[in-house]
């Protein structure tokens, strides 16, 4: 588990130093920010155990952030999976979507279907941009929705804790 959270930590790294060689830069005054969701003290994920039928459970995680700096915005997703070893698949869809909200109005949408199905672990990481010279109340959200494999269900919605 240290593995999978040292490997998240590292593509949230590596995924805001891109974003900073992206933006061009504004001048020496201007201080670069990221916002994560989380729980700080683990880090800045949010899990969830999924259990399956008849299946290992899988448990799925979720870094959440958002990238500011001077007015372009960016919400960064990262989403892995750690589980055990399948024949046939754990979900008959499985898709995540991220925002940047400016007062609770999503501004702009990124959206990601990793093979969760394929692989006992993984991860894939997603974004969308946004640019405003306003810069008070601008957030990060995202949500899951799945739907487990063979349990006669339908879909389920997580909702992500978002940015401040």
């Amino acid at each position: 588990m240290w593995g999978m959270r040292l490997r998240r930590a590292v593509v949230v790294t590596a995924l805001v130093a891109g974003v900073t060689a992206m933006i061009p830069a504004a001048g020496a005054a201007a201080a670069d920010v990221t916002y994560c969701s989380g729980n700080y003290t683990q880090e800045y994920y949010q899990a969830k155990k999924i259990v399956l039928p008849g299946k290992p459970d899988i448990t799925v995680y979720v870094d959440l952030c958002l990238y500011n700096h001077v007015g372009s915005y960016q919400a960064i997703s990262n989403v892995s999976w750690d589980g055990g070893f399948i024949v046939g698949k754990r979900f008959n869809s499985f898709r995540a979507t991220v925002w940047v909200q400016k007062n609770d109005v999503n501004k702009c949408t990124g959206t990601g279907d990793p093979s969760i199905n394929s692989y006992d672990s993984g991860s894939l990481t997603f974004t969308c941009a946004w640019q405003s010279a306003n810069t008070s109340g601008v957030s990060a959200d995202g949500k899951i929705v799945y739907d487990i494999a063979n349990d006669g269900k339908g879909a389920y919605t997580w909702q992500l804790t978002g940015t401040s």
